[in-house]
């Protein structure tokens, strides 16, 4: 009996230890769904890499100017709904990252008595309830700019009450002189807000503006893991970008920011990246209470990762996720209530913002229609991208391109890439003044100079218009463009490769570019130096419209 119980109890033994052996190897195997024979280990995360993903919207206006009837303002609605109704479509979304910053264009605050503005023929006062504060709270918006021209509707007194109204709930600020220093995941953020209209819409002195931004952000750098700068700028409901957006948005890169940020147009405009950072120059209005019927529904949640070693060393900036989304949840009338976007308007929201989505070739092919086309500063390498038709500087006189960045089809940025490499070697650089063109832009430079000689007749056909062609120069190691035989649009005998005029440094350079071209796979078009159709653009449709 004895033996028995005994040899009973060791089965028991055996058969529990085989158990918890199974056990931990199931825990620790990954089962792999393409067959048996292969043996795939459980593999820890590194835990010396630490990812930051910040999200970034537009105007947020919880409130309205006084003068809005009652009836279905923002303040209604909030009676009616509270604080969780307004973000409710899109708070799941922004509690996924670590940090969402929006730009607060309201005071919250009891003040009644308006503040003077500057611009006394087209002015509103924002003014929300401090408790609004809430809505921020309730989805997921941990911090907001305050550097705007709304903030100070109702004074100074209406601007402390907004901070304390803020701090109450929770949500964190910065703007002006004051900086924000948010600590996640052991990472220090830095972020500053400035604001190009002035408090009151009186405008800023620029030189003093930028030593502000240049000396601000500079301490942000020094201070900061990471460092964020917001800008409210540029001209409303202008879907192209001012120049002195460009200007502010570079300097502060060159001064230390990792992410530059802006509002104030209320609707999208172009993303760009610059030495590697990206640029939002305006993602429109997001939960907007100024405008019951804006001209304008579309919006974005910007959202980028930021990857960090133990040392707390910056190794990596993801590509941007864009989110397309709608200000209200309904398409006749803005109910304050922003949502997914869906249908045609992801397409548009993604050709405002001139962003690409990332997707494999295939998905890429069935959401645009098309095959191929990448933008130019992402697939090659150093390259410098300065679209001519995206300025002035071109024939007509004028920008007649909306965006400044440059598409080709993938097997022509290749070429260009191999091209870069080649003058690389020798101590330049490549710059794209004009890559993928549109149908309607190469209309208007036909019509502009009625000559087939220069500009191919729309009717035939022009490469840019494939994605297949590009114009580009020459820069040193300085980025400057080198000594060429003749400027840019120039439709005269200077443009011909076979001018004789031209000095023997213009000659040596535009030869070395033209090698270099034809070495990577490019044509050179004879009475145009900086023009080079790709060997194989006849294997590429026409494209009209890249985004339709």
């Amino acid at each position: 009996m004895k033996h028995r119980v005994f040899a009973r109890a060791i089965a028991l033994v055996l058969i529990v230890t085989v158990a918890l052996i199974l056990y931990i190897q199931d825990s620790y195997l990954v089962e792999r769904e393409d067959g048996p024979d292969v043996i795939q280990s459980y593999v820890k995360e590194e835990d010396d890499h630490i990812r930051v993903t910040i999200s970034a919207l537009g105007d947020v206006a919880l409130g309205q100017d006084d003068r809005y009837r009652y009836q279905d303002s923002f303040a209604h609605i909030y009676e009616l709904n509270g604080d969780s109704y307004f973000l409710e479509g899109v708070a799941d979304i922004l509690a996924q990252d670590d940090l969402t910053v929006a730009n607060l264009e309201t005071a919250l605050c009891h003040e009644k008595e308006k503040a003077e503005k500057f611009d006394y023929g087209n002015n509103y006062w924002f003014r929300g309830e401090p408790e609004y504060a809430g809505i921020l709270k309730a989805g997921s918006i941990e911090a907001v700019n305050l550097a705007n021209n709304h903030v100070y509707d109702y004074g100074q007194e209406g601007y402390a009450a907004t901070k304390k109204a803020l701090d109450e709930a929770g949500v964190q600020h910065f703007g002006y002189s004051e900086a924000l220093y948010a600590d996640i995941k052991g990472i220090t953020v830095g972020i500053a807000g400035f604001n190009q209209l002035g408090e009151f819409e009186q405008g800023r002195n620029m030189d003093a503006l930028r030593l502000e931004v240049e000396m601000m952000t500079k301490q942000l750098r020094d201070e900061s893991d990471l460092v964020i700068v917001s800008f409210h700028w540029g001209r409303e409901y202008e879907y192209g970008i001012d120049p002195s957006q460009s200007e502010l948005a570079y300097l502060a890169i060159d001064s230390g920011a990792d992410l530059v940020i802006g509002s104030h147009p209320h609707v999208l405009q172009p993303l760009e990246v610059y030495k590697e950072r990206y640029i939002a120059y305006s993602l429109g209005n997001f939960c907007f209470g100024g405008n019951k019927r804006p001209s304008d529904f579309d919006t974005a949640i910007f959202r980028q990762s930021f990857v960090f070693d133990s040392e707390k060393s910056l190794r990596k900036i993801e590509m941007p996720q864009v989110i397309p989304c709608s200000i209200s949840s309904v398409s006749n009338v803005n109910d304050y209530r922003p949502v997914i976007a869906s249908g045609s308007q992801v397409d548009r929201i993604f050709g405002k913002l001139d962003y690409t989505p990332d997707l494999s070739e295939d998905e890429l092919a069935a959401y645009a229609g098309k095959k191929d086309m990448v933008r130019v500063d992402v697939a090659v390498k150093d390259v410098i991208v300065g679209l001519k038709y995206a300025t002035s500087d071109n024939i007509t006189g004028k920008p007649i391109y909306g965006s400044k960045t440059a598409y080709l089809r993938k097997g022509t940025a290749d070429k260009l890439n191999r091209a870069n490499s080649i003058v690389m070697e020798q101590g330049f650089r490549i710059k794209v003044w004009d890559a993928y063109r549109p149908q309607k832009s190469h209309e208007i430079l036909y019509e502009k100079t009625k000559d087939g000689y220069y500009f191919m007749d729309p009717k035939i056909g022009s490469n840019h218009t494939r994605g297949a062609s590009v114009d580009v120069t020459l820069v040193d190691a300085e980025g400057k463009e080198v000594n060429m035989p003749s400027r840019f649009d120039e439709m005269s005998r200077k443009a011909h490769r076979t001018y004789e005029l031209a000095s023997p440094e213009q000659k040596k350079n535009a030869l070395l570019l033209e090698k270099a071209m034809e070495q990577a796979g490019f044509i050179p078009l004879e009475n145009e130096w900086w023009h080079f159709d790709d060997t194989e653009y006849k294997s590429y449709d026409f494209i009209p419209e890249l985004f339709m």
